[in-house]
């Protein structure tokens, strides 16, 4: 009987509603930070999104396929809905998450769940929406300069403008941010990516702040184009899930009980300010180990390779063709030797910026938290890295490598995609990991100083970075990996040689 009540706790998560939505609260296992959050994202799964697509996943398991080779993967570890996940990391990270799907898929409703969570009256939350449409202007969306001061003024600075009160709040919501005219989402662009805004030579300042912003459809579907750089400043896309008929009852007693979820949304979930800055400071003391971020840097830093983009060895990358106007499928052909079913850089258009290099690594560290670890584990890069790179990252569908049978599919689902991008990266690692470890240590010897290092010992330190290159270019073939740690060796060579030559002309001197 015990076990049975335990499984029955299990299943019905840690937050349930009785018949009169009655909230009861499971307790939690212990009162540190990311208990909390835990608690939150089940309350909210199991009473308010009601999403039973748990597809970041952990831990080996079991599988059960159809006859025709569909697969549900069973596995052994806690699993989570990302439609409720990643908006809840995107909170305690301050960073920006567009929420994409079709009407009526809980987007916003997601987005005020967060406010919410965030201790925002829901009066508050409802008047800070800002609802894109195509009249939307620069003094609607951010404030205007008040009139009288506009008569009695003699200079602009005199001029007091009445900025809009949701710039202020910790939580903020843009709805349909794809029906906002274009010279109006410059303004949005420059409070999302520096902070503040300004008009009439008056400031104002966004403050650390969670940004939700929806569209119905993130592929043109707007009134607007979205400007490049405005989408750009958006770290992580969140993709709405249909709603699952088996959960028809729980509607029905929703609707009876004439109560909407951010309702019931209970206190003991909902965060103070300083329990806000003090996740964010605990997130980002998360480790991340060595090993780990070699791997991830493995698979990211292969992306933006190209051998046909240059003639020049240090040009040989993506944004080299993009300035051109040229694209990767252009020039991804039978001139260039390396195997299209073998090599990541050609299935992709494009890199990863500095960006979201950052974001991942972000991202990664508030999963890590979530699930109550200290270190950051390689599953996390996996799982959170496709939601970071799903609008960043431009398939190249002409690549060889979705001619292969099956692989086709892909293209139709980007986090599958990057996913198997990122498993492809990790079966290589292997074989190219003592090459990797090599010329870590040349950067480790490096980086330890060149205080007290004389001319003959930096020449000798010259002797094997070369030593190096010249094993990478005539034993190796000259792919995206091998292409980073070249540039990297040719990197410490020239700081060498600067040395030496700094040596040579400052002989007795200290550097």
């Amino acid at each position: 009987m015990a076990n049975q009540d335990w499984v029955s706790r299990l299943l019905s998560g840690r937050a349930t509603a009785d018949k009169g939505l009655s909230v009861h609260l499971s307790e939690r296992d212990g009162g540190s930070l990311h208990d909390k959050m835990r608690q939150a994202y089940w309350w909210i799964t199991n009473n308010a999104i009601l999403c039973p697509y748990y597809d970041i996943e952990f831990g080996p398991g079991a599988s059960v396929r159809t006859s025709t080779g569909d697969e549900v993967h069973l596995p052994e570890d806690m699993s989570y809905s990302s439609f409720v996940l990643v908006p809840l990391l995107t909170l305690f990270t301050c960073r920006r998450a567009l929420l994409v799907g079709g009407p009526g898929r809980g987007k916003t409703t997601s987005a005020i769940l967060m406010a919410l969570l965030s201790g925002m009256d829901r009066e508050e939350v409802h008047r800070g929406i800002q609802r894109g449409h195509p009249q939307l202007s620069i003094s609607e969306l951010l404030g205007a300069p008040l009139p009288a001061d506009m008569l009695r003024a003699d200079d602009l600075s005199s001029v007091k403008v009445s900025w809009r009160k949701w710039i202020h709040q910790r939580v903020k919501i843009i709805d349909e941010y794809n029906r906002i005219p274009t010279k109006t989402q410059s303004a949005l662009l420059s409070l999302m990516a520096e902070g503040y805004a300004e008009m009439m030579d008056q400031y104002v300042y966004a403050g650390r702040s969670s940004w939700f912003l929806t569209a119905n459809d993130d592929a043109g579907g707007g009134t607007f184009q979205v400007i490049e750089a405005l989408k750009d400043r958006i770290d992580v896309v969140v993709r709405a899930v249909p709603f699952n008929s088996g959960f028809l009852d729980a509607l029905l007693q929703r609707l009876e009980a004439d109560k909407s979820p951010e309702e019931l949304l209970p206190a003991e979930i909902v965060f103070t300010p300083s329990e806000l800055e003090a996740a964010h400071d605990a997130i980002l003391k998360v480790e991340v180990p060595r090993e780990v971020l070699e791997r991830v840097a493995f698979f990211l830093g292969q992306l933006d390779f190209c051998r046909q983009a240059s003639p020049r060895f240090e040009f040989k990358h993506k944004d080299t063709l993009k300035l051109a106007g040229q694209t990767v499928a252009a020039v991804c052909n039978e001139q260039c030797p390396l195997d299209k079913k073998v090599h990541l850089c050609t299935q992709t258009e494009n890199g990863v910026s500095v960006r979201a290099y950052q974001t991942i690594l972000h991202f990664a560290k508030a999963l890590a938290f979530f699930r109550g670890h200290k270190v950051v584990e390689l599953e996390d890069f996996r799982q959170m890295t496709p939601w970071v790179l799903h609008e960043k990252l431009v398939p190249n569908a002409r690549s060889a490598f979705f001619e292969v049978k099956g692989k086709r599919l892909l293209l139709q689902d980007r986090v599958s995609w990057i996913r198997h991008l990122f498993d492809m990266a990790m079966e290589q690692y292997g074989a190219h990991e003592p090459v990797r470890r090599r010329v870590g240590a040349l950067r480790a010897e490096l980086d330890a100083g060149l205080a007290g290092v004389d001319l003959r010992t930096t020449e000798k330190r010259i002797g094997r970075v070369t030593a190096l290159m010249n094993e990478l270019l005539t034993k190796h073939e000259l792919s995206g990996p091998v292409y980073e740690d070249l540039i990297h060796l040719k990197s410490l060579y020239s700081r060498y040689r600067n040395y030496a030559t700094w040596l040579k002309t400052n002989p007795g001197g200290r550097p």
